[in-house]
């Protein structure tokens, strides 16, 4: 016959193990936030469209797209920003923070507008970019733009998930992010030790797979498209 206490022993060394492997767990978390990777970009109007409307747009998209959603940026993060979240698991984490200056003319009232349609990957092959994500840009002299690939469960919206201070954190190159740099992969705390900060964190979202890519195709905006998506 069993004892009755056999259980009560059983159930407590249990209890033990999952207690032991939960701290282990939020110890190792905890050094991980503190010293990961992240990508901070800092966002305004942009070809033609009001922040606000970008927004609004990306939310639309998220929801298209099962939460996956195309963030265009003006440069490059490199090979690093692949090689970071793969360390990490697979995802980094993405701020978003308003920019102190207000929109530059060419930026508010651009005249011509790009629409993105492919992107190359770390590898150099060519993918369309997903149907349900809208890639757009100013014309300019380059034939390439950028763009973050995000994921979010939540929806995107202009909040303040409160302060950021940039001056925590440090570059690929151990350096803190100049005030001219609107997109950078940084290293730092993203969730505690910035009580105070010149900049707001308005939403977060996740960084997946393939990250961080090259735009390479694209194609100008008829008058009727550009009303239409509200540029």
């Amino acid at each position: 016959m069993t004892s009755p206490l056999a259980p009560r022993l059983r159930f407590k060394d249990l209890t033990s193990l999952i207690a032991a492997q939960l701290t282990l767990r939020l110890n190792e978390a905890a050094g991980h936030m503190l010293h990961r990777h992240f990508v901070w970009t800092k966002m305004q109007t942009e070809a033609g469209q009001r922040l606000e409307a970008i927004i609004a747009r990306k939310e639309i998209e998220r929801i298209s797209g099962s939460g996956l959603f195309f963030w265009g940026i003006g440069n490059s993060l490199g090979k690093a920003v692949s090689e970071a979240a793969r360390e990490a698991g697979g995802t980094l984490p993405v701020l978003w923070s308003m920019m102190k200056s207000k929109p530059k003319a060419i930026d508010a009232s651009p005249g011509v507008v790009r629409l993105w349609e492919a992107y190359e990957d770390a590898s150099g092959k060519i993918h369309e970019i997903p149907p349900h994500a809208t890639v757009t840009s100013r014309v300019s002299k380059r034939e390439h733009h950028y763009a973050l690939v995000c994921h979010s469960e939540t929806p995107l919206s202009l909040g303040d998930s409160g302060p950021f201070d940039p001056t925590t954190c440090k570059t690929t190159r151990g350096k803190s992010p100049g005030a001219s740099q609107v997109t950078a992969l940084l290293q730092g705390d993203t969730l505690n030790g910035h009580k105070s900060g010149s900049y707001r964190v308005a939403f977060r979202a996740l960084l997946v797979s393939p990250w961080a890519v090259k735009l390479v195709r694209s194609r100008i905006l008829s008058h009727t498209e550009v009303l239409t998506l509200g540029l």
